[in-house]
């Protein structure tokens, strides 16, 4: 009897285990939020000319270790490759990209991160609140109102 109680509270003690460890494997790493949203708008400088707003949003990119994989300056256009973000899980598992869009008038930014979230063999969508918490407040420092 006694080897029977000892044997179910391992068995407890093995799934409860088991479900914690799948349940915070299958959330993602603490700044990753699932579904869309991830993008924020920066109000430009007054008077600040577009090719510089440009070369230093593709600066603070790349300051970041964001590798530029589509520039397009003539319609205000940066995307990065697809990038580790955080250093907490392994390259495979999770991926984080910057889309840089300049509104056609050239006075505003709009900044798009993205990321992705490798469970159980499928990716999932969602965005980095860290990332864009980093990029919006550096660049409202370097160009922004």
């Amino acid at each position: 009897m006694a080897n029977r109680k000892i044997g179910m509270g391992m068995l407890v003690m093995a799934l409860v285990f088991g479900m914690t460890v799948v349940g915070c494997a299958s959330s993602g790493p603490k700044n990753f939020v699932r579904g869309s949203g991830g993008d924020t708008t920066i109000l430009l400088r007054q008077g600040l000319d577009f090719d510089l707003a440009f070369r230093e949003v593709a600066f603070t990119l790349n300051r970041h270790k964001f590798e530029t994989e589509v520039i397009q300056p003539e319609v205000g256009y940066i995307r990065t490759r697809w990038n580790r973000w955080d250093s907490t899980t392994s390259l495979d598992a999770y991926r984080v990209r910057v889309v840089c869009n300049f509104n056609p008038a050239r006075t505003q930014l709009i900044v798009k991160v993205e990321a992705e979230y490798l469970i159980r063999g499928e990716w999932v969508t969602g965005y980095d609140t860290r990332a864009i918490e980093t990029l919006r407040n550096d660049l409202n420092n370097i160009i922004g109102n």
